[in-house]
């Protein structure tokens, strides 16, 4: 914006420069940079706008008007002498002036007639702030009649610019889901934003943790200067706009006919006018306040018997029901400030609504004002989910096991069943407990149906079908796929009939675990498919206490990142944030971050892949809904490993150690996965290319294609080819992209030749498998270098430079012919020794490691020099000691 308006300023035709915008986005911060950049090279005259001396002629000039006697101050020509005189004195350079006009929208008549005819006279150029309504004052509005000026509109923060603002008013990274909790209370509003995150950072809600900025309180403190902000831009309003506002702060969204009746029609439009609302655009409309940070601090500020009145008001004239969600919320929430009583019934469907929203503490401050023994289970639930999304999961296990097997209905047994489970999976427990819990679920059905006998068929189905799913979620925390499969089938078959009371809640549950299975055997998008069913089934409201979309999103996205169809997962979390489910994107806070660092890992931006992946950390340490911690510090861990960060790798094993492992199955292996290869690359002792293999060898046993694919993938990067055939095989059987894009990789390997490996170059590159994309094409360029085929050569030249594009890299040396590559210290040994003439074997012997690791440190370096095998060795260790020496030229160039 700044450069905008100087570049307008700059032209000879444009005199006046108009900046429009609600209070507190940013334009008198804009005047002040303008009077900065102007001092020193020009005259710079300010004058602000007040509502008190709106009424005084040139009561806004009165600063440059000091010297007038009492008489003089009401003649025009008088006032005009004086700031001649003024600008005269601080004139700098030739030329007109620069006049800089805040809240221009408060300008007195005269002073605003005034300043037109300084610009129409040539002796200033202006800049006015104001705000949309009532807008530019008529005199100055001339001035755009006359064709000399020019508007800038300015709008509210976009999410990004929120995101990009808290860091700079923090100086370092801060988590996306703290840079977007503030941007919604301000409602992209910059005064308002900087003020929560000054007001944040010294009520110690706002923490800075391993160099991440992130919300680790949840008190929010409102001081004075907050509630001073929110009082000024509230000013210009009537005594009955006010009024108005009060009652949409307590009742929003709220009908607007019913705040029309209570305050008056014109109060209404005052508040649409001056922008402080909004409204919706249903059949009925509603308002709201167009920052949630308004209402948080009128509803603090508002008299408790003035509340209770207008609620009275408000209630006498409408019926509170469950259809309404948000308004709902809102009242029964006002209902409990205000003492009043409230229905039972409302009072678990708000509890519901809030867990559901993941406004946790709203939601058990409201479930524990349930009074009604029969509503008594429900509001448990609540509390517990509520503490779970909290990241309190020992209380939220604590509330699950009061009374579980004795009073409880069934529809209670069979909803915190589900709940427990996903408890224990989030303090780690077994997979062993979690079945008890199904074969004690079973057992109750069966005492249940037996002391009521007209009802058992009822009871023994549901309890069936929910143990069922119990046993499932034990076996997705163990891997057991081949369990999974027979339960699955009876599951989704019995599912189909029509009449169950939880049946769509079981068919939903069923398909994401299928499709968390089939992923798992390395049919990723037949999973995709099953997922996506499942999210698009209808739930009843009392399924909102279950994560039914988060659980069925992880499953969508782990296909997604499978499939190696990367840009999908990314939309589709993204896409996620913008539905009715938005607001839980808390849960995924850290996850977003593992799922982003995943890609980055996968596409060789290993740089990019740490500082997500250390900064997801963060997040999932004070809550990991998801189990994704042990993962992301493994891929961390790998990360720093591979770029030789030793010390920051001991940091994050230490996580990775201390957290112990949780989480379905497809999560921990790919996290054992990349522990041992992390330890591999530290270590170099073959040991992490043994564990690789065994889980290998252990998916291999559960059919689990797809996580084989994984070690074995891993293995190869680290140069172990002692298993290519299989890998080959696998990664022609798993569905998506990436898979087979690795498979054309294998047969390039296998057969050696550049066409191959240009092939699996463009297959790479087409899944943005970018480094190992570069790897291929760098293999093809070593073999048609010694054929001397210079279109080949050329595509293969080509296909690097696009991968450097990608991978950061453009601008450097993108003919690896030219260029030495760097090895590391272990590397250019075993180079230097097998140049001698030595055997795999007495290298191994002479530097005391296995036979395989210099096998795969050899498969490494053969691919970094862009050489056959041994026999061009000899000639690659000369290019090794100058590297070493710290010449990367090759002899000769």
């Amino acid at each position: 914006m700044l450069s905008s308006v100087q570049d307008a300023l700059a032209s000879d035709d444009c005199w006046a420069v108009f900046v429009v915008g609600d209070a507190g986005l940013g334009a008198s911060s804009l005047l002040a940079q303008l009077n900065s950049a102007g001092k020193g090279r020009t005259a710079v005259m300010t004058v602000h706008g007040s509502p008190s001396l709106a009424p005084v002629p040139y009561g806004a000039l009165s600063p440059y008007l000091s010297d007038l006697s009492v008489e003089d101050v009401t003649s025009k020509v008088a006032v005009l002498r004086a700031l001649w005189a003024h600008l005269e004195a601080a004139r700098k350079n030739p030329g007109p002036a620069l006049l800089l006009v805040d809240d221009a929208h408060d300008l007195d008549t005269a002073t605003a007639e005034m300043i037109s005819e300084l610009v129409q006279a040539g002796w200033a150029k202006l800049v006015a702030t104001c705000i949309p309504r009532p807008g530019i004052p008529q005199p100055l509005l001339r001035l755009w009649h006359d064709g000399t000026a020019e508007r800038f509109d300015i709008a509210p923060l976009t999410l990004d610019q929120g995101h990009r603002l808290c860091e700079a008013l923090l100086g370092g990274k801060v988590l996306n889901s703290t840079s977007r909790e503030f941007w919604q209370e301000a409602g992209g509003n910059t005064l308002l934003l900087k003020t929560l995150v000054r007001e944040a950072q010294r009520s110690g809600d706002l923490i800075q943790r391993n160099g991440v900025w992130l919300n680790a309180g949840s008190s929010h403190v409102r001081t004075l200067e907050l509630t001073a902000v929110v009082k000024v831009q509230l000013m210009r309003i009537s005594t009955d706009g006010r009024e108005a506002l009060n009652l949409i702060a307590l009742a929003e969204p709220v009908d607007r006919t019913l705040v029309g009746e209570i305050a008056g029609e014109p109060a209404v439009k005052e508040l649409l006018d001056q922008r402080l609302v909004v409204q919706s655009v249903d059949s009925e409309p509603t308002l709201r306040l167009v920052s949630p940070v308004y209402g948080e601090v009128l509803r603090r500020i508002v008299p408790a018997a003035r509340s209770l009145q207008l609620h009275r008001e408000l209630v006498s004239r409408m019926e509170v029901s469950a259809d309404k969600p948000e308004s709902l919320l809102r009242m029964v929430s006002w209902s409990l400030d205000c003492g009043a009583e409230v229905p039972g019934r409302l009072l678990i469907r708000a509890a519901v609504l809030a867990c559901k929203l993941f406004q946790s503490e709203t939601a058990l401050r409201i479930a524990w004002a349930v009074q009604d023994p029969e509503l008594q289970q429900t509001a448990r639930a609540v509390m517990a989910r509520s503490h779970y999304n909290l990241g309190h999961y020992e209380e939220a296990a604590a509330l699950l096991n009061i009374n579980v097997d004795a009073g409880s209905g069934l529809t209670h047994m069979v909803v915190n069943s589900l709940l427990r489970s996903a408890t224990r999976t989030a303090l780690g427990h077994p997979a062993s407990e979690i079945a008890d819990d199904a074969r004690r679920l079973r057992q109750w059905g069966d005492e249940e149906a037996a002391a009521k006998p007209a009802d058992a068929p009822g009871i023994l189905a549901a309890t069936a079908r929910r143990a069922t799913l119990v046993e499932l979620m034990a076996h997705s925390l163990s891997g057991d796929y081949r369990q999974m499969g027979p339960l699955l089938a009876e599951l989704l078959e019995a599912g189909s009939s029509a009449g169950e009371p939880d049946g769509a809640l079981t068919r939903s549950m069923a398909l994401a675990l299928q499709a968390e299975r089939l992923c798992a055997l390395g049919y990723p998008l037949q999973g995709r498919q099953l997922a996506m069913d499942a999210y698009g089934q209808d739930q009843p409201p009392d399924n909102d206490i279950f994560f039914l979309p988060e659980f069925i999103v992880v499953r969508l996205v782990a296909c997604d990142l499978a499939a190696g169809d990367w840009a999908e997962a990314q939309q589709l979390l993204a896409g996620y944030a913008d539905t009715s489910f938005g607001s839980a994107m808390v849960s995924f806070s850290g996850a977003a971050y593992v799922v982003m660092g995943y890609i980055a890992v996968r596409q060789g931006k290993l740089a990019d892949a740490l500082e997500l992946l250390t900064t997801g950390l963060e997040a999932l340490r004070d809550s990991d809904p998801q189990q994704m911690f042990r993962l992301c510090a493994a891929m961390a861990y790998y990360v720093a490993a591979t770029q030789g960060r030793n010390a920051e790798a001991d940091r994050l094993k230490q996580d990775y150690d201390a957290w112990g492992e949780r989480g379905m199955h497809l999560v921990t292996a790919f996290g054992r996965d990349f522990l041992a290869a992390g330890d591999e690359h530290l270590r170099g002792d073959g040991s992490g290319i043994a564990a690789l293999n065994k889980s290998a060898e252990e998916a291999e046993e559960q059919d689990a294609r797809h996580l084989e694919l994984h070690a074995l993938a891993m293995a190869l990067a680290l140069g172990d080819t002692t298993r290519l055939e299989r890998l080959a095989a696998v990664a022609g059987s798993v569905e998506g992209p990436w898979a087979g894009a690795l498979a054309k990789y294998c047969s390039a390997l296998s057969d050696g030749s550049a066409e191959q490996y240009l092939r699996a170059g463009d297959a790479l590159y087409a899944a943005s498998v970018f480094q190992l994309a570069s790897d291929a094409y760098s293999a093809a360029l070593a073999s048609l270098d010694r054929s001397r085929n210079r279109e080949l050569a050329a595509m293969a030249r080509a296909g690097v430079a696009r991968c450097n594009e990608e991978l950061g890299h453009a601008g450097s040396e993108a003919q690896p012919d030219t260029v030495a590559p760097i090895l590391t210290k272990r590397e250019r040994n075993i180079v230097a020794l097998a140049a001698t003439g030595l055997s795999d074997r007495m290298i191994a012997d002479k530097l005391q490691i296995s036979v395989r690791t210099v096998e795969g440190h050899l498969y490494r370096c053969y691919l970094k020099l862009g050489i056959a095998g041994r026999d061009e060795l000899a000639a690659a260790a000369g290019i090794v000691e100058d590297t070493a020496n710290g010449d990367t030229r090759k002899p000769g160039k």
